[in-house]
């Protein structure tokens, strides 16, 4: 009897360690929890504010390296409108302007491996917002531009988390081109306009224009 006695006795200790060590577990998933959600927060924080930093950036892909010389932000203030073709009441003022990346060989003459290699893209910042938004808007309407054996393209410049967020939909932009509908396009900060008879609509996810697609697959 001592015997089954000391064995009960063994079996509701274990019981309630077992049942201290699941309330400490409980405990320590919601402060996980609570840590997880307090740094997605900061992270939003933080990658809101690198954004409205980059708020007056346009990336330029595509311009041949060397092209704007010594002196970026004159060269582009000028070139600018005659590339896009623009008519401004205002002249364009550039802050600042720099390629992104390592300096090239400032030799004249490039090594093989750097010759075959896509420009640099160079990144510009404008004074006066609404001068950015409408170079942006100029060059979208416009696409991709030819220029000295390059293609030019203009993108606004984003945080690395947004611009993973957009490229989220390449996949099922080029799906969309496939089956006709070109009239899309990403809206900040990592969302989908897209107009189809004469019908626009905004996706928040790729998977929402999967399921679009899907549905005009079955039509």
């Amino acid at each position: 009897m001592s015997a089954i006695k000391e064995v009960k006795e063994r079996v509701k200790e274990a019981e309630e360690r077992i049942s201290g060590t699941e309330d400490e577990i409980v405990q320590l998933r919601a402060r996980a929890n609570s840590l997880e959600s307090q740094v997605k927060k900061l992270t939003d924080k933080v990658d809101d504010m690198e954004n409205r930093n980059r708020r007056n950036n346009v990336r330029l892909v595509g311009l041949p390296e060397k092209e704007e010389g010594n002196d970026a932000c004159t060269f582009l203030e000028a070139w600018i409108p005659k590339i896009l073709e623009m008519d401004l009441s205002t002249s364009l003022v550039i802050e600042r302007a720099h390629r992104l990346g390592p300096q090239r060989n400032k030799d004249a003459r490039m090594t093989r491996r750097e010759a075959s290699t896509p420009p640099r893209t160079l990144i510009m910042k404008f004074l006066n917002f609404k001068q950015k938004e409408q170079v942006l808007r100029v060059a979208r309407s416009k696409g991709a531009i030819p220029y000295k054996e390059h293609t030019l393209r203009f993108y606004p410049d984003v945080s690395a988390e947004v611009h993973k967020n957009q490229r989220a939909y390449d996949g099922v932009r080029q799906k969309l081109r496939e089956r006709g509908i070109g009239k899309h396009r990403i809206i900040y900060p990592a969302r989908l306009l897209l107009t189809h008879q004469e019908k626009s609509r905004v996706f928040d996810t790729s998977a929402a224009v999967e399921s679009f697609i899907e549905e005009l697959d079955t039509e």
